[in-house]
């Protein structure tokens, strides 16, 4: 698939079939990860796989403790936006996408933040489209408080050192969303200066 056609493709997943993800499927989509590039070559990531359903369990209800108190927050029009796409502040679904994969990084001392959160999100990407291109459906999941990224690092083990920059959600989607609203590309781009 052309590689532009392939980003216009994907879609943030949030209902799939219980099939499972093969492993050699999985395998290509950590691959994917593993060879983004980083700042200064420091790959900080680390990638947790949960497929235990028990685990899966406890993490779905952590998130949507957190969420049901966020999704409360959140301005009319961007809580009926998200539900209309399959968003909900319930996150028991959690426990039956086939595959989480917890996106860690490490905090590093030669290294600032910024830069590797920034390379750690580069290898969610190439994970995110690598799903695409399986024929896949994925989802990413963020944290709503520190709270809540520090009880899900106490469930999956997570070290002290280490953040979590989102969960991935893997699976076969049991429909494919619409293709979201876009910019047109004059609204976004400038050349030259801003």
């Amino acid at each position: 698939m052309e590689f532009v056609a392939l980003a216009a493709r994907r879609r943030s997943v949030r209902k799939f079939r219980v099939e499972t993800v093969s492993s050699s499927s999985l395998e290509r989509i950590l691959e994917a990860g593993r060879w983004a590039p980083s700042a200064g070559n420091c790959q900080p990531w680390r990638f947790v796989v949960v497929t235990d359903a028990d685990v899966k369990g406890k993490v779905a209800e952590v998130c949507t403790e957190f969420s049901r108190e966020h999704w409360k927050n959140f301005p009319s029009e961007r809580a009926k936006y998200l539900a209309a796409r399959g968003g909900t502040w319930d996150k028991s679904y959690m426990k039956n996408v086939p595959v989480l994969v917890a996106a860690c990084y490490e905090l590093l001392e030669d290294v600032t933040a910024e830069l590797v959160l920034a390379s750690v999100w580069t290898a969610v990407q190439n994970m995110l489209l690598a799903a695409t291109a399986e024929g896949l459906g994925a989802c990413v999941y963020t944290f709503y408080s520190r709270r809540e990224e520090r009880d899900v690092k106490r469930i999956l083990w997570v070290p002290k050192n280490y953040r979590i920059a989102c969960i991935l959600q893997i699976g076969h989607p049991s429909a494919e969303p619409p293709a979201p609203y876009r910019k047109k590309l004059e609204e976004i781009v400038s050349y030259q200066r801003f």
